[in-house]
């Protein structure tokens, strides 16, 4: 459980810190009244668009296209996977060695962190090959973090954990009845000093 908690807290204050990269002060000390020119800031993205968007780059692996998906990432880009850590040229290299044949997502969900940035949650199944075996049946959980960077959204973080089954609760201990031997019985007779 206390690994579980950490890992929920740096996935946390890493989204803090997201957050706060995103967000800009503005330097514009223009103070014309004519505001024609001044543009205005995007509105945040649709679910349906950004659930589009990660659908693409799992395509562009599908495809083996490792441009397109390069494409898709900030420069500054992180991924966490059992694997390891890996930063944009990292995991290019590792999608590399990784052969999806079928792609299953399901319960997605998108946090919008403001209008430049974007958490999804989904789940996800996956088949094909990595590192020329078989990939592990069963469903993952991913999270990935998009911001809007200069007019274009990129993925800036992705983190996939394997779904694991939660084991039967122990049994439950034995009874005192059951733990204890019945009291020895005493004869019936008296000692005398």
């Amino acid at each position: 459980v206390s690994q579980l908690m950490k890992k929920i807290l740096a996935l946390v204050s890493f989204l803090l810190v997201v957050a706060a990269c995103t967000t800009q002060p503005s330097t514009n000390t223009n103070t014309a009244s004519n505001t024609n020119s001044a543009t205005a800031k995007p509105a945040a993205p649709s679910a349906d668009e950004m659930f589009a968007k990660e659908k693409a780059a799992w395509d562009t692996l599908k495809q083996k296209d490792y441009d397109a998906f390069g494409n898709m990432l900030a420069s500054d880009y992180i991924e966490v996977t059992d694997e390891g850590v890996f930063d944009k040229a990292g995991i290019i290299a590792v999608v590399k060695d990784f052969v999806p044949t079928d792609i299953t997502f399901s319960d997605w969900k998108m946090l919008p962190i403001d209008n430049d940035a974007v958490i999804l949650t989904y789940n996800l199944t996956l088949k094909g090959l990595a590192k020329g075996k078989e990939i592990q049946p069963g469903p993952q959980h991913a999270a990935a973090v998009w911001v809007n960077l200069d007019g274009k959204w990129r993925a800036f973080c992705f983190q996939q954990t394997p779904v694991k089954s939660t084991p039967p609760p122990p049994p439950p201990p034995p009874s005192r009845r059951e733990s204890h031997r019945p009291p020895r019985r005493r004869s019936g007779r008296c000692r005398r000093p």
